[in-house]
């Protein structure tokens, strides 16, 4: 029966109603899009991490280097090769292997301009983790699981001039399998075609060759400049985090899912932090503003609660009534703001394509073919954070239905109804 007076008094103050629930709307949908939206960018940035089989990517960042017919990509720099094994031995890690990142310059045979492929030195043994890796599968079925390989093999560990190429790359070189092609002073036999667009993958490539022919090319000794790791425990981070620092300088750069996001052009991590702090204070003076529209409510009704409580309605009872009607509005509220919120984080996905930072592409502006940089952004809210949101409704208009009913329990029956 409570229920059921507390909805009529509830619809009968439309005015009210709709201001209280509408600030409450307004709140939970920032605060449902925001939590989303971090979270949806956290697990974009993830993937690409989970594409390598990976939990660390190390790199050690310099100022670019002179023009070479093959030199490292980007701004990155060498990795001494014994690094590797020295990250490996640390308790806690699974597997480790090293990526060679190279720009390979060849001569164009229509305008006879260099042009950069973008390639990777993969190690063939380590097919479970790396920019081209195989899930792991056992026998014959091994080369079918792999995540990119469309037509033809892996590498092989007796390869030496073979290269696995994207389908992009393939399509704008005409080439086939079997077909050769140069990649700075040598030629290639292409043993298989990729393809690497269902995401961002670190150390991308538009070639993927053997390490060691890899190190050839470049004529710089046993070096990478790409280490993945995958951890089987996630404290053994800070101690990879630690060894990586001191065995390659300051110039270290450690990426891990914690910190990938950081450098997305997604949603920054300070924008993150001022959009939820936006969202806590809004939340609070909504708070206040439903507080206040509940008290102004029992101001309104003295002589309807007095009649209440002159016809036997206890003060316990006339609490419940008014807070259940708060409730409705945290129950409405809360709701709407839910999906209201989903639906702007769906919104910000069709707009903003995040991608990778750029620190872990290698890819120059004047590359063949587009880098595969670009995540895949899916507005998934969590259960958690719809749980929270609708929590927060309910405790709003709770607490202000229980300010209410505790000035309306002050009331004496006969002071009332005199003011009628």
């Amino acid at each position: 029966m409570i229920w059921s007076y507390a909805w009529k008094g509830f619809a009968r103050r439309k005015t009210r109603a709709v201001l209280a629930v509408s600030g409450l709307a307004i709140s939970i949908a920032l605060l449902v899009a925001v939590a989303t939206i971090s979270r949806s960018v956290r697990g974009a940035v993830g993937a690409s991490l989970e594409a390598a089989g990976a939990d660390v990517v190390v790199q050690k960042v310099v100022k670019p280097c002179p023009w070479a017919q093959v030199k490292i990509a980007r701004d990155l720099s060498a990795i001494d090769g014994t690094v590797v094994d020295a990250v490996r031995k640390v308790e806690g890690v699974d597997n480790t292997t090293g990526v060679l990142d190279l720009w390979a310059f060849s001569e164009d045979t229509e305008t006879g301009a260099q042009h950069p492929t973008v390639v990777a030195g993969v190690d063939p043994r380590k097919k479970t983790i790396g920019p081209a890796r195989i899930e792991k599968a056992e026998g014959e079925q091994a080369e079918e699981a792999c995540c990119a390989i469309t037509e033809g093999r892996y590498l092989l560990a007796t390869d030496d001039f073979h290269a696995m190429i994207t389908e992009d790359y393939a399509r704008a070189k005409n080439l086939k399998l079997g077909d050769r092609f140069p990649l700075g002073p040598y030629s290639f036999e292409v043993v298989a075609f990729l393809d690497l667009k269902s995401g961002g993958h670190i150390s991308g490539a538009e070639a993927f060759i053997p390490l060691t022919t890899a190190q050839r090319m470049y004529d710089g000794g046993e070096v990478v400049t790409t280490i993945f790791v995958s951890l089987k425990q996630g404290r053994a981070l800070p101690k990879v985090q630690e060894l990586a620092t001191s065995l390659i300088g300051p110039e270290a750069k450690v990426t891990s899912e914690a910190n990938i996001g950081e450098a997305t052009a997604a949603l920054a991590v300070v924008t993150q932090r001022t959009l939820f702090a936006i969202s806590a204070i809004v939340l609070t003076l909504v708070l206040l503003l439903v507080v206040k529209t509940a008290l102004a409510s029992v101001a309104e009704r003295v002589a309807e609660i007095g009649i209440l409580k002159a016809t036997g309605w206890r003060d316990g009872d006339v609490s419940r009534l008014l807070t259940a009607e708060s409730l409705y509005a945290g129950i409405i509220g809360g709701i709407v703001g839910t999906v209201v919120g989903i639906g702007l984080a769906f919104l910000y996905g069709t707009v903003v394509q995040p991608a990778l930072p750029r620190s872990l592409v290698s890819y120059p502006e004047c590359s063949t073919t587009e880098a595969p940089a670009a995540l895949p952004f899916q507005a998934t809210p969590s259960v958690w954070v719809l749980v929270a949101a609708i929590a927060a409704a309910l405790v709003i208009g709770s607490l202000s239905g229980w300010l209410a009913s505790r000035r309306a329990a002050r009331m004496l029956p006969a002071e009332a109804l005199r003011q009628l």
